[in-house]
């Protein structure tokens, strides 16, 4: 019966890993994961607050360090966003109950 259970034993001639790499890895995948979905979460959080329409002109570039970059298609957008730029940065963290975003840079781009 021994003889058995040994054989359903797979043994892998790899190096042992330390725990602080395989720790740090998760905690990465984690962090990238969350920034992802938080990105997409004040996407949509935006939209909700401009109107749908609003979809076709703007685009929630990126979240990085507490910055939010949204790029605008034309000047009109971005004066306007301009002028909400504190009340969308208010709106965002109340809605996320943190301190989410520090600042918004809006910025002319192609969609």
């Amino acid at each position: 019966m021994c003889n058995n259970a040994n054989k359903n034993l797979v043994i892998r001639n790899t190096r042992p890993e330390h725990i602080k790499s395989i720790v740090s890895s998760i905690i990465f995948k984690i962090k990238e994961k969350d920034g992802k979905n938080k990105k997409l979460k004040i996407k949509e959080y935006i939209i909700k607050i401009l109107g749908r329409q609003s979809e076709k002109y703007i685009k929630v570039c990126e979240l990085r360090k507490g910055c939010l970059c949204i790029g605008v298609d034309s000047s009109a957008w971005l004066q306007e966003l301009n002028l909400m730029k504190r009340d969308l940065l208010n709106k965002v963290n109340i809605k996320f109950k943190r301190d989410i975003i520090k600042e918004i840079k809006i910025r002319l781009s192609k969609k």
